[in-house]
């Protein structure tokens, strides 16, 4: 299956093929290359939809990760689940941080893969260093532009 995207907004510009090669160089990098995942980019509205409907919480947010949930250990499932990605709120947090909107962009795509994985920054300060950690080291194998 690899990686499909689905672009549902159409306010900023996406090479998709970039993203998927970029996102295949992280799963490759965390030892999941054969690993697939689909990927959603949208709009707040669209991110507060997925998020009003399936975790109760009425509000637009940066980057949402649903696991496959399927029966079998994560880092034995060949697919890991869905990252859904607002380039709305992208755009925002990259101008408020004065950071590129691809820095911004892939930061939350990697987060979100992340969890997908079972990485869990909420889980305590250990968790989230070690999130933190594994996000830096992979941002800096691939290029930031969109």
């Amino acid at each position: 299956m690899g990686i499909s995207l689905a672009n549902n907004q159409n306010a900023w510009p996406i090479r998709p093929l970039s993203v998927k090669r970029r996102l295949k160089t992280v799963l490759k990098a965390l030892g999941r290359g054969e690993a697939s995942l689909s990927v959603l980019l949208t709009d707040d509205q669209g991110l507060r939809e997925l998020n009003r409907q399936f975790l109760g919480q009425d509000k637009a947010t940066n980057v949402l990760a649903f696991p496959s949930g399927l029966p079998f250990p994560r880092e034995k499932a060949s697919y890991l689940g869905d990252v859904a990605v607002s380039l709305e709120t992208v755009a925002r947090e990259a101008e408020a941080a004065a950071k590129t909107m691809g820095e911004v962009f892939y930061f939350y795509l990697i987060h979100g893969t992340l969890h997908l994985l079972g990485y869990d920054h909420s889980k305590g300060p250990a968790d989230e260093e070690a999130q933190t950690r594994e996000e830096q080291r992979l941002l800096a194998l691939i290029p930031h532009d969109l």
